[in-house]
């Protein structure tokens, strides 16, 4: 990271980005208000090793596969729309109120909210227009 390195535009970026509601915002302030800072600990953290762990895989290749590979983009592409219609489907039947059957008695766990990380779209943009803009075609990774 020589001179030409831009501190400024890097931490706006990620200040732009991380402070602005997603769903795993909506999803920690949700577990925070139903049960509690401490109980909802794992679920930052899994969300934050989550997130982590997909910037290292972006940048170490997966981004490139996805890229290069058009059966795997158009598959993404795909399979993410057909899941944001699912969602929009589900929410347009949701009647509002919970059930004894239906109702969480406990925050999702590190693990499951780390899994939620990678279906993230914006986590996705994050971690891809971040690895674009902020590093160089043939750069060493590790520095």
């Amino acid at each position: 990271m020589g001179e030409s390195f831009l501190w400024g535009p890097l931490v706006l970026f990620a200040a732009v980005m991380t402070l602005t509601p997603g769903p795993n915002v909506v999803l920690v302030t949700a577990s925070g208000a139903n049960f509690g800072f401490r109980r909802t600990m794992p679920q930052m953290l899994g969300i934050t090793l989550g997130f982590g762990f997909m910037a290292l895989a972006a940048g170490f290749g997966l981004a490139e596969m996805v890229q290069t590979a058009p059966r795997v983009h158009a598959t993404l592409k795909y399979a993410g729309g057909a899941y944001f219609v699912y969602l929009a489907w589900r929410i347009a039947r949701a009647n509002g109120r919970a059930t004894a059957a239906t109702a969480r008695p406990k925050p999702i766990g590190f693990l499951e909210a780390a899994l939620f990380t990678w279906t993230n779209p914006k986590a996705w943009v994050l971690v891809l227009g971040a690895l674009a803009a902020y590093s160089t075609v043939g750069g060493d990774v590790l520095l």
